[in-house]
């Protein structure tokens, strides 16, 4: 049976800003970083290794999608963390293209209006952007793929990419 694997992925931006000198400004070269800076989690039925760090190896079956999502850790309100692409660069292709997808879905939501909550709080259905990266698991093996994302700021109505970045992880099919 097909299973859906979704990885979400923590990027530290604070400090990966504050140990980046002059970061990649161009999305096709972008910085490479250590496995210190973004953490990933799966569900723990897919995790080989390396949950919760920058060097998460999954296994999957051919036939399963995997989706990843990112966020900054502040939930990218002070920096956002926004994934550019994930491709092969060593090992075995075991993933299809990856293509990237944009739902319209309702999340609860505390409250209605913005500050304080009075809790427990009751929650209210909103309108919320989910974007993914999705690819499937087409062939048995091992890859080794980089992602590759941006981290932006939002600011007195400007937006602005404080730089492009990418690493390594890995991808195990059987």
């Amino acid at each position: 049976m097909s299973e859906i694997i979704d990885i979400e992925i923590v990027v530290d931006t604070a400090n990966l800003l504050a140990s980046i000198n002059n970061p990649s400004q161009n999305p096709s070269a972008p910085t490479p970083i250590g496995h210190n800076y973004a953490y990933m989690v799966a569900p723990n039925e897919f995790v080989r290794s390396g949950q919760a760090s920058g060097d998460l190896s999954i296994s999957a079956d051919v036939g399963d999608t995997v989706r990843w999502r990112m966020v900054s850790q502040s939930g990218n309100t002070s920096y956002s963390a926004n994934l550019q692409n994930i491709v092969i660069f060593s090992g075995t292709q075991v993933t299809s293209t990856t293509g990237g997808k944009l739902l319209n879905v309702e999340t609860p939501v505390p409250g209605t209006t913005p500050g304080n909550i009075t809790l427990p709080p009751t929650f209210s259905a909103t309108p919320q952007y989910d974007f993914y990266l999705t690819a499937d698991i087409v062939q048995a093996g091992t890859g080794n793929y980089n992602v590759s994302f941006a981290v932006l700021q939002y600011h007195s109505g400007s937006l602005q990419v404080l730089g492009y970045f990418v690493w390594d992880p890995t991808i195990t099919a059987s």
